[in-house]
């Protein structure tokens, strides 16, 4: 009798041991739902759609001397070999993350024109980390390349007095020869 009495006694206690566990991880796996809801929400979302342009503005030259030649790519993909006329760009838009750790979108580029190549062998043309996006101008996701005659310029976009958008060009090459 006793000891029945006593496994009564014991899996009563287990009983009520297991389900004060079950309640606890419940307790739990919300607390832990409702943390991560919280931090998802507080982290900085994506930014919006960035926007890369590439422009060719070399005039008064002859045409063979006037086109662009680019190679571009990003972290995920090669964009290869492409031709500019002038007077003609090349836009591209695509999504940014802007969430550290995760800042690595990137865009580079080769140049070459009938006046040679960029000082730099590899230009890099769009980051999202915030000091590059700063000199793109105010609209920070947005950067415009312009190739001129005497070089390759960044289209910075810039308010004026009057809180209108305008546009500066800023040398960031001469084109030079290197072969």
């Amino acid at each position: 009798m006793f000891r029945k009495l006593q496994d009564s006694t014991i899996n009563q206690h287990s009983r009520k041991h297991s389900k004060r566990l079950i309640q606890m991880a419940r307790n739990q796996g919300l607390w832990f739902f409702v943390a991560a809801v919280v931090a998802v929400a507080l982290l900085p979302a994506p930014t919006m759609a960035g926007r890369l342009e590439l422009r060719n503005e070399i005039e008064g030259v002859v045409l063979r001397k006037a086109k662009l030649s680019m190679r571009c790519w990003s972290n995920e993909d090669d964009l290869g070999w492409d031709v500019i006329k002038p007077m003609e760009s090349r836009l591209w838009k695509f999504t940014t993350m802007n969430m550290w750790p995760f800042q690595k979108t990137e865009f580079r580029c080769q140049f070459r024109s009938g006046f040679g190549t960029t000082n730099q062998e590899v230009v890099t043309v769009f980051s999202v980390k915030s000091g590059f996006r700063k000199e793109c101008g105010f609209l920070g996701d947005e950067c415009t390349w312009v190739a001129k005659r005497d070089g390759f310029y960044l289209r910075k976009a810039i308010r004026d007095k009057d809180a209108t958008k305008t546009f500066v060009d800023i040398l960031k090459s001469k084109w030079v020869w290197k072969w």
